[in-house]
């Protein structure tokens, strides 16, 4: 998208000057932007993107610098990431990730809103209770960012729908809550050559680690030989909200082309001690 030299000009003229930790910027305000891009026919999505590329923050990324840079919030925002489930762990991940200004998300489960998962499950409330969860958390993130594009997919994850969704994605995050659901998003991943975040909380307990395409048979480390009895242990909402946190956070470095941090090495969180180790696979 290329400006006419009277609207760059005009965009430029409503940029002022931001500092924070001693590094420069320019940043224009959400009105500002708003009314800019209406006189110019845009969306908010083109707006945000016109800004950005010429060095300009929107006023919803102001608090993010300069932890992520003017061409950060760029490449974010141009990103795609699949959030697979949206029960605890997945719609935080999800809210946390348009709050980033990650720029398309899929949003994908196939389940609806349930009074157990009230206790942790960031967009289920008394009214989105029997709501399928994909298209509730879609709704509630187009209120957060205006820019971003959400696709609710609502379907559980197989193999056969898996490698179309991967495809459009340059990260996964893995917030399913069965074994062998995860097993195949991550051989999912890894033969569209994406890289999956796993995440998973059992109780108090939490763990996070990246897998690249290489890695995949890591995962079988982490699950349980088939057919193994599982108790449902719970989830409590601190540690959910912790895990899908560090998830997010490693979604980040990856989009910006940073090195992962938890590859080969799982990230453990015991909710009675408080410890947070970090363990080679």
């Amino acid at each position: 998208m290329e400006l006419a030299a009277s609207a760059a000009a005009a965009l430029q003229h409503l940029a002022r000057p931001l500092e924070r930790g001693g590094r420069p910027a320019r940043t224009i305000s959400a009105v500002e932007l708003t009314a800019w891009a209406h006189q110019q026919g845009l969306s908010p999505r083109e707006a945000h993107l016109a800004a950005l590329r010429a060095g300009i923050l929107p006023e919803g990324y102001e608090r993010n610098f300069p932890s992520l840079s003017v061409g950060d919030q760029l490449r974010l925002l141009e990103s795609a990431v699949l959030v697979a489930g949206l029960g605890g762990l997945g719609g935080c991940q999800a809210m946390l990730l348009a709050r980033l200004g990650v720029g398309r998300l899929l949003l994908a489960d196939g389940d609806v809103f349930a009074p157990s998962n009230l206790n942790r499950q960031l967009f289920a409330t008394s009214a989105t209770l029997g709501q399928p969860k994909a298209a509730v958390t879609a709704a509630a993130l187009a209120e957060i960012h205006a820019a971003l594009i959400t696709v609710p997919v609502a379907a559980f994850l197989s193999r056969e729908n898996l490698p179309a969704l991967v495809s459009q994605v340059e990260v996964v995050l893995d917030a399913l809550d069965t074994f062998p659901a995860r097993w195949e998003l991550a051989q999912a991943a890894a033969r569209g050559h994406r890289p999956l975040v796993h995440g998973a909380v059992w109780g108090g307990f939490g763990q996070v680690t990246t897998l690249l395409p290489p890695d995949v048979e890591q995962f079988g480390r982490l699950l349980p030989p088939p057919g193994a009895p599982m108790e449902a242990p719970g989830a409590v909402a601190p540690v959910v909200t912790l895990i899908a946190s560090l998830q997010v956070q490693e979604a980040v470095r990856l989009l910006l082309r940073r090195p992962p941090v938890y590859r080969g090495r799982l990230a453990h969180f015991d909710g009675d001690t408080g410890q947070l180790e970090i363990l080679p696979l």
